[in-house]
């Protein structure tokens, strides 16, 4: 019974916090994200010339994404952006304007030095081999110098930071296509990258589970003193993550007043952002690197799948400002 209690009380503490977290924006380590609705146009009237932001009229959008239920996407969407207008707006401008720039980025600085060893994890299996030694490199740096990861100072020592979650492991192994979906409160994602920030979420939380860590052997392996700082640890970078994305919802409102539909406009620039780290773990995976067929020593594309994962990545600011919002993309 207690094992049972256990178990139930740790997948509400887990659904609170995937709900916070999913809030201010995933992905993923695990993944998250604060804008997951769809901007009704008739809300509001509309602008005599269409933005040039809105990457929903560029050629070649459609297609692009595979979206089976769009209609159903755009269903959840259309709930989601109701509680950002009730909640998550209110909620990002009061902290972007009580909360010193300095601070936020400080605290922005703490989550990402968190979760450098999954980066470093995910690019050790993927054969990024290069990628995986800045990521020590970094979290060395930042965990010393910057004062627990509060201050970049790796990025100054030019070790820019990597990209690498389970997602994207699944990718270099194979799972390549996967649908788009809007889940409510966590927003957009798709099948793989869904099932990469569940593995990633579990592995991270697994220690702090009693059940979870008595059944582990390895648990038993720390001191009680790593165990317990590592659990605190964790919950202090669960507890920062959500606020790490409330800084850019105020410019992500913006961005919603000046879109016609919102909706295509995040689905494409997401996609498009998180395909260009897919293609670029394919590029410099030692599972993938140098297949015959491809003169620049990247994996040879699956004649499948080519057309789904050749896509331009995003140049424009707002371009990079939406699809930074959602890193989860992860995902």
């Amino acid at each position: 019974m207690r094992v049972l209690l256990s178990i139930v009380e740790w997948a509400v503490a887990l659904a609170l916090a995937a709900m916070l977290s999913a809030c201010a924006a995933s992905g993923p380590s695990l993944p998250s994200a604060a804008l997951v609705g769809s901007h009704d146009a008739t809300e509001k009237p509309k602008p005599s010339v269409a933005p040039p932001t809105d990457v929903a009229s560029l050629p070649g959008d459609a297609g692009e994404v595979s979206d089976p239920f769009e209609k159903m996407n755009r269903s959840v969407f259309e709930r989601n952006m109701r509680f950002n207008h009730a909640v998550i707006y209110p909620a990002a401008k009061a902290y972007h304007n009580v909360v010193p720039e300095p601070v936020r980025n400080s605290i922005g600085n703490f989550v990402s030095n968190l979760n450098e060893p999954f980066v470093f994890a995910n690019d050790a299996l993927q054969l990024r081999l290069e990628a995986a030694a800045t990521t020590v490199g970094r979290f060395a740096i930042n965990s010393t110098v910057g004062v627990g990861g509060l201050f970049d100072i790796a990025t100054k020592q030019k070790l820019p930071q990597q990209s690498g979650d389970f997602g994207q492991t699944l990718y270099v192994w194979g799972m390549r296509n996967s649908p788009y979906l809007v889940l409510p409160v966590i927003g957009p994602t798709n099948v793989r990258d869904l099932l990469g920030t569940t593995v990633e979420f579990a592995a991270a939380n697994a220690a702090a589970i009693p059940t979870v860590a008595n059944a582990v052997p390895a648990s038993n392996l720390l001191s009680p003193n790593i165990t317990n700082a590592t659990n605190n640890l964790t919950v202090a970078g669960s507890v920062a993550s959500p606020f790490t994305k409330l800084d850019q919802v105020v410019e992500m409102a913006q961005l919603e007043d000046s879109s016609i539909d919102f909706y295509s406009m995040l689905r494409s620039v997401v996609y498009q952002k998180r395909q260009a780290e897919l293609d670029d773990a394919l590029q410099t995976s030692g599972w993938t690197a140098g297949r015959p067929g491809n003169s620049n020593g990247a994996a040879a594309p699956d004649p499948v799948v080519t057309a789904s994962w050749q896509v331009t990545v995003p140049k424009t600011k707002e371009q990079d400002l939406v699809a930074s919002a959602f890193p989860s993309l992860n995902n």
